[in-house]
């Protein structure tokens, strides 16, 4: 079986708990000790936690508590902030393409700054929230990086001078650059690299009055699944990236965006086996959740996420064999994995941990075949 993940989800965790399956648990400890760490190696930097990987009302609770603010996409993660009274100077409207209806109800209840990477964007933002904070978002080398962002977001580097100009002529305040190097980014340099690309624009900028305030380096820091074959660490990165910040023109203040790597290793979910069945390639087992209902990044286009996965059921003289995952839909992409070490007489009614689910499971569960969203526990 894949090795433990060093939180506190073990098999024993589990026995102990008599929730219906399936469910996912998350610890709280666990996210403010990933919060801590991003302090740490980034001391000073603005934490604006990228709401979209788990908007869970209790993580963004913990979260807001620690100290952070939030990246928000819609409106309608900006309704779950607004429930919990969430300061509105601690929201940034981090999506750089908005509907007018969604930038009319940020700046109403007092959000302030907003991305954009086009002159329309720019103009659509001076009518509706006139003498706000705006910050361009640029198109960076994303190579090495799971989901590229690249191709739908950005504007390339040398309109970045001539856009924040255009900002300060509509009124607006010319506020920073910002940029994403894709998640689960594997390039140790390409935060540094992207930065480094920033000096010529940075002088420019200063040259004509307008230094930059912040600069928001995104998210991308990669959390190692199973699936990887090498994972960066957080300290690497942040040694790397920010020697070279020390090295720009200037030094503005840092943002940055973390959704994945806050939350990933916070959370398990605990299915049961509901059948088993041997077909010509594999012997599959059938869970009670799958792709649909809590891991959507198990499919194979969304990047070939493996999770760690074992059991509560103890390998006994038959050793272990290797099984197929299947969620319960009718759905043939329904696959969680093809390829897991479990005890070899696994058998319906047992127990399945996903670990490391986290991020990107909750936000992206749907009611496919009318399953339903499992049910979530803190401790």
């Amino acid at each position: 079986m894949n090795k433990t993940s060093d939180n506190n989800f073990t098999p024993e965790f589990f026995e102990r708990l008599s929730y219906q399956s399936p469910f996912f648990v998350f610890s709280k400890k666990r996210i403010r000790e990933n919060i801590q760490e991003f302090k740490e190696l980034f001391p000073g930097a603005l934490l604006h936690y990228a709401m979209k990987a788990n908007s869970e009302p209790e993580v963004l609770k913990l979260i807001a508590d620690a100290g952070c603010g939030f990246e928000v996409a819609s409106k309608y993660e900006l309704h779950m902030l607004q429930k919990l009274k969430i300061n509105p100077e601690k929201i940034v409207y981090g999506t750089a393409i908005k509907p007018a209806s969604h930038i009319k109800e940020f700046f109403e209840y007092g959000v302030k700054t907003f991305a954009f990477d086009s002159s329309s964007e720019l103009e659509k933002i001076a009518a509706i929230a006139p003498g706000s904070r705006v910050y361009v978002r640029l198109v960076v080398n994303d190579a090495g990086s799971v989901f590229k962002f690249s191709e739908k977001f950005g504007t390339d580097i040398e309109n970045a001078v001539p856009l924040l100009l255009h900002a300060q002529e509509l009124g607006l305040q010319p506020y920073g650059i910002s940029f994403h190097v894709g998640s689960q980014a594997s390039n140790l340099h390409a935060w540094a690299n992207a930065l480094e690309s920033l000096e010529p624009a940075m002088k420019e900028l200063k040259e004509k009055g307008i230094p930059l305030e912040m600069l928001n380096i995104g998210g991308g820091y990669p959390y190692p699944y199973a699936s990887a074959e090498s994972a960066l660490s957080l300290q690497e990165i942040a040694d790397v990236t920010l020697k070279q910040y020390k090295k720009l023109p200037y030094q503005p203040k840092l943002l940055l965006e973390p959704g994945r790597k806050l939350v990933a290793d916070a959370g398990a979910l605990l299915a049961t086996v509901i059948a088993r069945v041997e077909r010509k390639e594999h012997t599959w087992l059938f869970l009670d959740a799958g792709c649909y209902n809590g891991l959507f990044e198990a499919m194979p286009y969304q990047g070939s996420t493996r999770y760690q996965i074992e059991t509560t059921r103890l390998i006994k003289d038959e050793g272990e064999a290797m099984f197929a995952l299947a969620g319960p839909t009718g759905d043939s992409q329904d696959v969680i994995t093809r390829e897991v070490l479990l005890p070899a007489d696994m058998s319906v009614g047992d127990k399945v941990i996903i670990q490391n689910v986290g991020a990107y499971s909750l936000t992206v569960t749907s009611r496919f075949n009318g399953f339903p969203h499992p049910t979530v526990y803190f401790t």
